[in-house]
């Protein structure tokens, strides 16, 4: 078997025998004993602008440069599915073939992961209280393996082997993509806009602002166009180190281009970005957490919410639901609540506070105007947010002191849970204390929260690539 070292040139070597430019003053380097696998040093001083590699599109890899693109009932029938699902049949044809133009470059990829998707049950005990464990959708993904990807292994046997293109293959190819992927933005394919595939919510999610321009003709497949999703060779062996980005990917009509985005002393490692992603979503996607992460953040989710607003249980169904309904309509209720490191009480909280505690008299006028209540935090919904954030506190088992005491020894998955507890239960309490502290508004706020979309930022929606 090759060593590290040996399938890394092999890699290098691949790269420039297919047109690959690649500057001299880059190399590969070995980053295991810091937990990052491979990665990109400078081996002498970059300048702001320098090409650091170029990439002709000939060596991306996917569902259009895989040889079973040539293959006529097959092509037709990748092009008839959405999401990753094109990508990942892509991945486990090509990964498992031993003449495939790929290899060099799959051989440089990881076998082995430490996203959660991979966690044993007691390590997975450890995220208990954050919101990962129902985010990673493994029972989704294999209900696609089931109804689409095994139908098509099972209808070419002369392509695949339901014995080695199996479940186990599915899941890290899945992982892979996730992690490594890219979005290529000058390719596009056809979508049906009605599909609602969770993975597309892991990739850029383009479709944000689609919102305002829907119809009512919900049951017309309609077709859209959405970015191809790509596995670029290269491109994928930069690391990612929240506020160290120096580098850039270029989409050009003939290759893809990485450069410097500001200057990079020799020795020092070369960082794309992955999105500013918290720690949570660092580990569920990519297997790692960050020291410091100004991006962290805490979701209250909507019905943490709602019971809050009625602890005392004398509201009926019925009213909840009419409340619920007009809030989304309105565009104030999400998903979830998002609270960062601003420790800033989201306006659309506050007005959903105020509208699910609404008395029947009071709720039946927002509805006849159609009209929102202002964001006045008043001394209930001040008491009521107040619940809400020490309830989401409640649900993990540890205090932020434990989890610090705990951190001082830990290593690998337990350092990784206890990196994303840390950073929400940081967040929690620091937002308690600056809301215990503000004032009583009784006069009528400036702002109001728009009806057609929550802030940026404050909302649910997280990105990548």
């Amino acid at each position: 078997m090759a060593t590290f070292e040996e399938t890394g040139n092999a890699f290098w070597k691949w790269l420039q025998d297919n047109g690959t430019t690649l500057s001299k003053d880059i190399a590969i380097k070995d980053y295991r004993s810091e937990g990052a696998g491979r990665g990109v040093i400078a081996t002498n001083d970059i300048k702001e602008g320098e090409l650091l590699f170029s990439l002709p599109r000939s060596i991306l890899l996917s569902p259009f440069t895989t040889s079973l693109s040539q293959i006529e009932g097959l092509k037709d029938d990748l092009a008839a599915l959405n999401g990753w699902t094109p990508l990942i049949i892509t991945l486990m044809y090509e990964s498992q073939k031993e003449d495939s133009f790929w290899k060099p470059y799959f051989d440089v990829l990881p076998r082995q992961f430490s996203t959660p998707m991979f966690w044993e049950e007691a390590d997975l005990e450890e995220l208990q209280g954050t919101d990962i464990v129902s985010k990673l959708g493994k029972s989704e993904a294999e209900e696609t393996f089931e109804n689409e990807i095994k139908p098509i292994i099972e209808k070419y046997p002369n392509i695949f082997d339901k014995d080695i293109h199996n479940l186990e293959l599915f899941h890290t190819c899945g992982s892979l993509i996730m992690a490594y992927s890219f979005n290529d933005e000058l390719q596009k394919t056809k979508k049906r806009s009605n599909d609602n595939e969770k993975e597309d919510n892991d990739q850029e999610e383009h479709d944000e602002d689609d919102e305002d321009n829907e119809d009512d003709e919900d049951d017309e497949e309609e077709e859209e166009e959405q970015d191809v999703i790509t596995m670029v060779p290269m491109a994928d062996m930069l690391n990612h180190r929240t506020g160290f980005n120096n580098a850039r990917l270029f989409h050009e009509a003939d290759s893809l281009q990485m450069k410097a985005i500001k200057a990079i002393k020799q020795g020092e490692q070369i960082y794309n970005t992955y999105g500013d992603l918290c720690n949570a979503d660092l580990l569920r996607k990519y297997g790692f957490t960050d020291e410091k992460n100004e991006f962290d953040l805490v979701e209250l989710d909507g019905p943490l919410v709602v019971e809050n607003c009625n602890a005392d249980g004398k509201q009926n169904q019925e009213l909840i639901e009419r409340k619920i309904d007009f809030l989304m309509e309105e565009g104030v209720l999400d998903e979830c609540f998002v609270i960062d490191a601003e420790h800033e009480i989201p306006l659309e909280l506050i007005v959903s506070v105020h509208v699910l505690c609404s008395t029947p008299s009071e709720f039946e006028k927002m509805e006849e105007k159609q009209k929102l209540p202002k964001p006045r935090l008043t001394q209930d919904v001040k008491q009521i947010i107040l619940d809400i954030l020490k309830k989401r506190l409640s649900r993990y088992p540890t205090s932020l002191e434990d989890d610090k005491q705990q951190q001082k020894d830990a290593t690998g998955n337990k350092r990784n849970a206890l990196m994303v507890r840390m950073g929400e239960k940081s967040i929690i309490e620091s937002t308690i204390q600056t809301l215990s502290a503000a004032p009583i508004v009784t006069a009528t706020p400036d702002k109001r929260p728009s009806n057609a979309k929550n802030d940026q930022g404050k909302s649910k929606k997280q990105k990548r690539h």
